[in-house]
């Protein structure tokens, strides 16, 4: 058994017999039964570390950092030389970061000698030993990470960083050129490396770097860290279903979107904005029937819900019911009057109602707000030819194809019989 640094050993003296038993009287229900049936893995098998362990991951990633950081240290005292105690030590550190920071460091530094090539884990120690003051260690730590994984522009960031803020500048530079090879938009690090070349005294480079780096949106690239994001995993609270279901509806997979978003409905059936959303994934999934039984659910329960606004009128669209998608996409945009989807969807409905001064100034504001959608000028150029305008038609129509949307052959033969094209040879 390794012999443990003083400050985590005070913290290994507290490791519990019973495992930690939270109130979960606030938690969500389907948050209670996970911890519940997490709790009852560890005492159905105390002397398991595994178990120990994903109830302090489930604990912890559900923000019960004090209850979970007891589970870790029973793992860290019990089997010191196993992975799980490792990877528990790891963990440790993220949950006492904050309220001891020295024997984060020290968790750290234990888990390390068993497990030296776990990169986030050496990131970690850097950041916590520059906190405590300890600057060389920080740089130790952060220089043994970048031999570690040279690929990962964090680490360079953290070390070039950190030797700049110890006045080593010319040192700091090559480091903070390195991040920025591999995430070139990243803010936080062309804005360092401005500061650097500032103080090695190069202004003229300094001042193009800091303009750089304001026009640069990015964060630097986290480092793959399995034992975290392992630990996020287990978080089951609503928030994060959400996230999971935004992010496989952005990804193009509605079939999961969908599951992730029933199991929203169920634990929050009267939040309009899951309802409306839910909604928008039954119409890609094809079922359009239970997309509107959402939108209506949504509507109900906030009737100023635009998404539920804008997913109706599309129904009714869809159905030839023009009126009552008019309603509805009017409804949407006295919600958010500048929103382009919407303002083209009324457009288009007016447009067929024949109703083509109002539908020209819809479309023409929707495609102002999206200068992209080469399928509104399609729309605009009808109403407008419909109003005789046929110079502006021609050139929607142009706009159209350089957006890489072609009008109908049909539509385009009607217009030249209306009006021939500006600038086209004879026959054209």
């Amino acid at each position: 058994m390794p012999a443990f640094p003083a400050a985590l050993l005070l913290l290994l003296a507290a490791s519990p017999q019973q495992p930690p038993a939270p109130d979960l009287s606030a938690m969500e229900p389907q948050v209670a039964a996970l911890l519940e049936d997490t709790r009852a893995g560890v005492t159905d098998t105390p002397a398991d570390p595994a178990a120990w362990l994903a109830y302090g991951e489930t604990l912890h990633a559900h923000g019960l950092t004090a209850e979970a950081a007891a589970c870790y240290r029973e793992v860290v005292r019990s089997d010191p030389a196993a992975l799980t105690a490792l990877a528990a030590g790891y963990l440790l550190a993220h949950a006492v970061r904050g309220s001891a920071p020295a024997a984060a460091a020290e968790a750290l530094e234990t888990a390390l000698a068993g497990w030296p090539g776990y990169v986030p884990a050496r990131v970690l120690l850097g950041e916590i030993r520059e906190e405590l003051g300890d600057r060389e260690a920080a740089l130790g730590a952060f220089r043994r990470a970048v031999a570690d994984d040279p690929d990962a522009p964090l680490a360079a960031f953290r070390l070039g960083s950190t030797l700049l803020a110890a006045g080593r500048a010319g040192e700091a530079i090559p480091l903070l050129e390195a991040a920025l090879e591999r995430a070139p938009e990243a803010g936080a690090a062309r804005a360092a490396l401005a500061r650097a070349v500032f103080a090695a005294g190069d202004r003229e480079r300094a001042e193009a770097a800091a303009a750089r780096a304001a026009a640069s949106p990015d964060d630097l690239p986290p480092i793959e860290d399995p034992l975290h994001r392992r630990m996020t995993e287990r978080d089951h609270s609503s928030p994060r279903l959400l996230e999971r279901a935004r992010e496989a509806r952005a990804a193009g997979r509605a079939a999961e979107a969908e599951s992730w978003y029933r199991n929203l409905a169920a634990i929050r059936p009267r939040d309009p904005a899951i309802l409306a959303e839910f909604g928008a994934v039954l119409v890609e999934r094809g079922d359009l029937e239970e997309a509107e039984a959402r939108y209506l659910d949504a509507v109900a329960l906030d009737p100023e819900q635009p998404l539920a606004r804008f997913g109706l009128g599309s129904l009714r669209a869809r159905a030839a019911d023009y009126p009552a998608a008019e309603y509805q996409f009017r409804a949407a945009l006295r919600l958010r009057p500048d929103e382009a989807p919407a303002l083209a969807a009324l457009g288009e409905v007016l447009l067929r109602q024949r109703r083509f001064a109002e539908a020209q100034d819809f479309l023409a504001r929707a495609a102002e707000r999206d200068p992209e959608n080469g399928g509104v000028r399609v729309l605009l150029a009808a109403a407008l030819a419909e109003l005789g305008r046929f110079e502006e038609a021609w050139r929607a129509v142009r706009e159209a194809v350089a957006l890489g949307v072609e009008p109908s052959a049909e539509f385009l033969a009607a217009l030249r019989e209306q009006h021939p094209e500006p600038g086209a040879g004879p026959g054209a």
